[in-house]
């Protein structure tokens, strides 16, 4: 069975398979989760801190961060962490010990790196499957990468194409992002990319995820969209096709960045009226198992350890 973590203003709302939930860390302002090994997660708590939560479902505390947090993600036991003003990034080292990497700062093209609309901001992490890469969103910078755990830094993507997102298949080298051109993929680890909108009228991408043979991501028609939809890539295929079996054909809002997520061969979506809806498999058979979560910044599928 599986847990749904869903991160919210006011703490994490977990979902189990049986349909039943709890509130996890009440009162907490949880931003970001990041999957780890054996069903455990990291997340930004209140906004600088990183904190672990085990597979017994045990939050402790890691770290403290001087500045905004945007976005995490968890290489071979370490946690890497965005900032959310001036994009920068720091890794939780031996001891939980924050430690900021230069390198970042230094990454060629960066003075080319622009503010549009929020701050400059490391919007999404991701390490490719091998954890040999890790690669960062940033607004707007495109996707620099690093191959020697954050020491160097270079860019991959081109800048105005607007990236939102970033993330990784479980078992492949394949790494995809949503952007403002559409869905971009890479089938060597983020070093070379390929956009895909062949079927799309509109390419305004803020969210993607990665199953197994398919690559969910978000259209709608800005940043302030009133609606938007789910679309769907099968892995090598020319074309993109809209996701129903369940879906409405428009969700309510924005499915923006951390809004969507897959694990465990399934996938859920946090759409910008609060709705959470549920697929059983891959993207098909979409059920709507809870509404009201207008304070959701993110969402997870990790194993349930209690079902």
């Amino acid at each position: 069975m599986d847990s749904i973590l869903v991160a919210t203003g006011g703490g994490c709302q977990v979902f189990s398979g049986n349909g039943s939930s709890k509130l996890e860390l009440p009162g907490k302002i949880v931003w970001a989760i990041a999957p780890e090994p054996g069903g455990a997660c990291v997340a930004i708590v209140n906004d600088r801190e990183i904190w672990r939560r085990s597979a017994a479902a045990e939050w402790s505390h890691v770290a403290t961060a001087e500045i905004a947090l945007a976005s995490i993600v968890s290489v071979n036991g370490k946690a890497f962490a965005g900032t959310m003003n001036g994009a920068e990034m720091i890794i939780a080292g031996p001891n939980n010990k924050l430690e900021s990497l230069p390198g970042f700062q230094n990454c060629p093209g960066r003075e080319k790196w622009v503010g549009n609309g929020p701050p400059l901001h490391v919007r999404s992490l991701a390490a490719t499957a091998s954890g040999d890469a890790i690669l960062a969103a940033v607004h707007v910078g495109g996707i620099p990468r690093t191959t020697d755990g954050g020491k160097t830094w270079l860019p991959t993507i081109n800048i105005m194409f607007d990236v939102h997102e970033v993330c990784s298949h479980a078992t492949t080298p394949l790494v995809a992002a949503a952007a403002a051109v559409g869905l971009c993929v890479s089938h060597d680890g983020g070093k070379k990319w390929t956009t895909i909108k062949e079927g799309l009228e509109l390419t305004n991408s803020l969210a993607v995820a990665v199953l197994e043979n398919e690559v969910l991501f978000s259209i709608q028609d800005g940043p302030f969209a009133a609606r938007s939809q789910i679309w769907r890539w099968p892995i090598g295929a020319s074309r993109v096709e809209l996701v129903r079996n369940g879906l409405p054909e428009y969700l309510k809002g924005k499915v923006d960045t951390g809004h969507l997520a897959a694990g465990r061969g399934r996938a859920a979506v946090v759409d910008g009226g609060g709705d959470l809806w549920l697929s059983k498999s891959g993207s098909t058979d979409w059920e709507r198992v809870a509404t009201d979560l207008n304070d959701a910044f993110s969402v997870q599928i990790l194993p349930c350890p209690f079902c």
